[in-house]
């Protein structure tokens, strides 16, 4: 947008509008002799048809001077406009069980399967985030650190394959692994969404004690308790008499520990969830996308620009110009009238 600091000096402009009309409305052929800052008496009553058209021309120059002038002095300028978005993020680890019962199909199409794709639901509707994962069975490693790279942290999520850590449910050491990468974050809100299907029942790290040092480091932990109570079916891969291996449904039991996954929760003031099914841990995620706003604020931005200079030098080399063509090159003529 343009605009100008002193817009009354644009008054200025009525005395050269003030000439231009006097001259259209007489309809003759009037010199502009005040224009001509050299000896204007020595300028002759009969000009010659091209000495006319030198001084129309110079009066015309003079005049596109006086009107440069006038928007110099009335200062204009560009002003710029914009939003500036402000975002305070959220850094968030998820904790995710790949023990071997996570294969159960009481989720569809099993348990794994529906966490992973929550997961990435979860992570597309958090742009302005930083997201890690770490997986945990029997022991635990990182898969994707803090980060804005959503491609690279989907393609981490889709890579997650169960019995590819030693077997168990090591829930302390997932904990601990998560608090890990968050140690370091300087963001204002932390927090670790632990998934899993069992009670912990390995691990040299106790999910309690986990809990606590969450605490001290201000990181709230959401713990989602993935499963139904009672036995599930979950393919066992055994090998027939050929060598081939293949899947065996057995049932087993559900380990699942409601409490201490609430207890793990209200040591940070979190929360913690049970999800039956496959809707209920869409659901639950949905929640915790909900409760953990990222703060975004739009804030109006400006930055003024003044463009006074270019216009005063063009003003001020015209006239510099004209003045030289006058006194040097049209001197004779004007003074001659040829």
């Amino acid at each position: 947008m343009w605009k100008f600091l002193e817009p009354n000096n644009l008054l200025f402009l009525t005395l050269p509008t003030l000439i231009v009309v006097s001259i259209f409305l007489k309809k003759k052929k009037t010199t502009p002799i005040l224009l001509m800052l050299t000896d204007p008496k020595s300028i002759l009553k009969n000009l010659s048809k091209s000495t006319r058209l030198v001084f129309g021309l110079f009066f015309l120059g003079y005049l596109a001077i006086f009107i440069l002038m006038a928007v110099v002095f009335s200062r204009p300028m560009r002003i710029k406009s914009w939003i500036q978005k402000w975002t305070e993020g959220v850094d968030i680890v998820f904790a995710l069980d790949v023990s071997e019962s996570m294969e159960a199909s009481d989720l569809t199409p099993s348990r794994i399967i529906a966490a992973k794709a929550v997961i990435k639901d979860f992570v597309t509707h958090r742009p302005d985030d930083r997201i890690g994962l770490v997986i945990f069975g029997g022991e635990s490693i990182l898969k994707s650190p803090l980060t804005r790279d959503f491609d690279f942290l989907l393609s981490q999520v889709e890579d997650v394959r169960l019995r590819e850590l030693k077997q168990g449910t090591a829930i302390g050491n997932g904990l601990a692994n998560g608090i890990a990468r968050l140690r370091q974050s300087e963001s204002k809100n932390k927090i670790l969404i632990l998934l899993t299907d069992g009670d912990s029942n390995v691990g040299a790290i106790n999910p309690v004690t986990a809990a606590h040092l969450a605490r001290q480091e201000g990181i709230k932990i959401y713990s989602i308790g993935i499963g139904q109570q009672d036995r599930v079916l979950v393919p066992i891969y055994s090998y027939d008499i050929k060598g081939q291996r293949g899947p065996l449904l057995t049932q087993i039991p559900s380990y699942l520990n409601p409490e201490l996954l609430k207890q793990i929760s209200a040591i940070t003031n979190g929360k913690a969830y049970m999800a039956r099914d496959t809707g209920m841990l869409n659901r639950i995620l949905k929640d915790i996308d909900a409760i953990e706003k990222t703060k975004i604020k739009l804030l109006p931005m400006s930055k003024k620009e003044e463009f006074f200079l270019i216009p005063a030098l063009i003003a001020t080399f015209g006239l510099f110009f004209l003045i030289i063509l006058q006194e040097t090159r049209f001197q004779r003529r004007r003074l001659n009238g040829i």
